[in-house]
């Protein structure tokens, strides 16, 4: 009886290890390319500002702290100039509360992709809004934020800032790994 019990408790511990080894993004993982497409029918992918820090945020209209969340991202994006990307993915919005949105933000520096049919939302594994990637200049997750708040919004500058004054890894390494 106790040899069953104690298999049954590591095939339990395997299953949930391994389901949460490859369940979430976390630091280190490099994260799906695919970000949608723009207003304008451009495709956008993470990999294509390698070498700059890339911000993607999934965001919903209905969602307040997102709401907050947008323009703040815009003047981060508006201080970091180039070095900053900032891609903001909205989830679960019909098609005119997306537009509406954008009007309202249409002097804004970031980039605007709409995920229709949730499967870039779903390849982030993303269960709450708003929820926020840092991607570092090797195309690599270096913070996961979730939320936003003014202690969220302090992680989140601690972060970008790490990452805008240390070197850019070489491409080929984040290729190799």
């Amino acid at each position: 009886m106790r040899t069953r019990r104690s298999s049954v408790l590591i095939l339990l511990a395997l299953c949930l290890a391994s389901a949460t080894s490859w369940a979430k993004l976390d630091r280190g993982i490099v994260p799906p390319d695919y970000l949608g497409k723009t207003p304008s029918r451009d495709e956008v992918r993470v990999s294509q500002f390698q070498g700059r820090v890339v911000l993607v945020t999934f965001w919903a209209s209905w969602c307040g702290p997102c709401r907050r969340e947008l323009p703040v991202l815009d003047a981060l994006k508006k201080t970091a100039g180039d070095r900053l990307e900032i891609v903001a993915v909205n989830v679960k919005d019909s098609t005119e509360d997306y537009r509406l949105i954008r009007r309202q933000l249409k002097k804004t520096g970031l980039i605007f992709t709409h995920d229709t049919d949730g499967a870039i939302s779903d390849g982030y594994d993303v269960k709450s809004y708003p929820n926020l990637y840092v991607i570092d200049q090797a195309g690599k997750i270096s913070a996961v934020h979730i939320g936003f708040g003014d202690e969220s919004l302090d992680r989140l500058l601690r972060d970008i800032n790490k990452l805008l004054v240390a070197p850019a890894a070489p491409a080929a390494t984040a290729a190799a790994n």
